[in-house]
């Protein structure tokens, strides 16, 4: 049997039913009586063009009667006057209708009240003389308009304060769809995001940059100063930016860039947005991994370090204070880490000579004996690598011509000019393809890769 509660909840659910049930035939019945009303009256559209006139005569729309005793908005008035002036016949044939436009598209309108129009239908009328028919086109197949409505002249006089009061709203649109300056972020090798500030601001980098670079791949930053351009961002603001312009390297000597890393570099923009108040823009990232895997693959394919080798014999080893002479005249300097390098007039290393043994070449040139150097070429980060080449094969033969050594490639075949020229046409067909790709070696691009 059911228990006391049982029926209690039983006759509360029912109730609960009961109620929704009528709720909704209520409210179902008061949205139909507003439909109802709403749409009862037919309504012109104007891309069916229905005619304001023909509703007006028939007293279709909204059931009001235009007469000479019925009031009526002076902007309807106007209009029906206007299309019972053009209105030769009670009836317009269609075919005539037709020719009429085809055949003379700019006929002057015509009013058919005395007194002066508003200022809305002025401007409707001041346009019709720029466009008039050429003076050798006869208007005899438009027919005359009836004599109760008189024609209006129009004076040639305000075509040109119509053009005039048009002029200045052009200045304003031209001026909008003016380009905006781009951030130096290049979409070709990274991945850009944008944060874009509720008001321009001073906002601290410092903790955002530093997560950023935690991610593992090469970043860089700007901002945008309202009305003058972009700036590299810092970790201490000292500007004030409305935008800030983030990107990641999509590919470096490490791989490509993973989803986990772009996802991570999102969400640290969005914690910052969200803290600084402002709106962050992503790229899509399916888009990023693929581009940044076909980067890859393309820098793992011209990534080529050429090595020449200078090996003494075993009797006769090469000594430090002789690498450091001949280094100096040949006008290579001796760098931080041990290695000699020759540099370009911009300070970018061409290649460099290092010790094949793991002890550095020191500071002060004795004491250092080594039974052979090697001469390294990083071909995508040098430009105009092809000279560069024959300078580095130069210093080569010179080295082991004066030390009375050995020069070997790095399988220990001994290099001849037959190998060089081979080496030579390598070089050109790499270049050839690193131009083609859009990433010419030693240009910006390149350095930023190949890292």
């Amino acid at each position: 049997m059911m228990t006391t509660l049982q029926i209690v909840l039983a006759i509360v659910g029912v109730s609960l039913i009961a109620i929704i049930v009528l709720y909704n035939i209520l409210q179902e019945r008061k949205f139909r009586r507003e439909a109802d009303r709403m749409f009862s009256h037919k309504r012109e559209d104007i891309m069916l063009g229905e005619s304001v006139l023909e509703d007006a005569r028939t007293g279709a729309n909204s059931g009001i009667q235009l007469s000479d005793d019925t009031e009526t908005a002076p902007e309807a008035r106007h209009a029906v006057a206007q299309a019972e002036a053009a209105l030769p016949e009670p009836v317009r044939d269609p075919a005539r209708l037709a020719k009429s436009f085809l055949d003379e598209p700019d006929t002057a309108a015509v009013s058919p009240a005395p007194e002066p129009e508003p200022p809305r239908s002025a401007v409707t009328h001041t346009e019709a003389p720029a466009k008039a028919a050429p003076p050798a086109r006869e208007p005899e197949s438009v027919p005359p308009p009836p004599p109760a409505a008189p024609v209006v002249r129009l004076e040639p006089a305000p075509a040109p304060r119509a053009a005039a009061a048009v002029a200045p709203a052009a200045v304003p649109a031209a001026e909008e769809a003016a380009p905006r300056k781009a951030s130096p972020l290049d979409a070709a090798i990274e991945y850009i995001a944008r944060v874009k500030f509720a008001a321009p601001q001073a906002a601290n980098f410092g903790t955002l940059l530093a997560t950023l670079r935690r991610i593992g791949k090469p970043i860089r930053a700007f901002g945008e100063k309202p009305e003058a351009g972009w700036e590299a961002l810092s970790g201490h603001p000292h500007s004030v930016y409305g935008v800030a312009e983030f990107g990641l390297q999509l590919a470096d000597r490490g791989g490509a860039v993973s989803l986990d890393q772009l996802e991570a570099f999102c969400r640290a923009l969005y914690e910052f947005a969200a803290e600084q108040g402002g709106a962050v823009t992503c790229a899509d990232k399916e888009g990023a991994l693929k581009l940044a895997r076909d980067l890859d693959l393309f820098c793992m394919d011209v990534d080529v370090l050429i090595g020449l080798n200078v090996i003494s014999a075993e009797s006769r080893p090469f000594t430090s204070e002789a690498m450091h002479s001949l280094a100096q005249e040949a006008r290579l300097s001796l760098e931080a880490d041990g290695t000699f390098h020759a540099k370009d007039e911009f300070g970018h290393t061409l290649f460099i000579l290092a010790n094949q043994e793991e002890e550095p070449f020191p500071r002060d040139g004795r004491g250092l004996t080594t039974h052979g150097v090697t001469l390294l070429f990083d071909v995508p980060r040098v430009a105009d690598g092809l000279a560069v080449f024959d300078r580095m094969t130069r210093l080569g033969f010179d080295l082991a011509w004066r030390l009375e050594g050995r020069l070997v490639a790095d399988n220990s075949r001994p290099v001849s000019e037959d190998s060089l020229s081979r080496d030579r046409a390598r070089l050109t067909q790499f270049y050839a393809r690193m131009e083609a790709r859009g990433i010419p070696a030693g240009g910006e691009r390149a350095l930023r890769l190949f890292v």
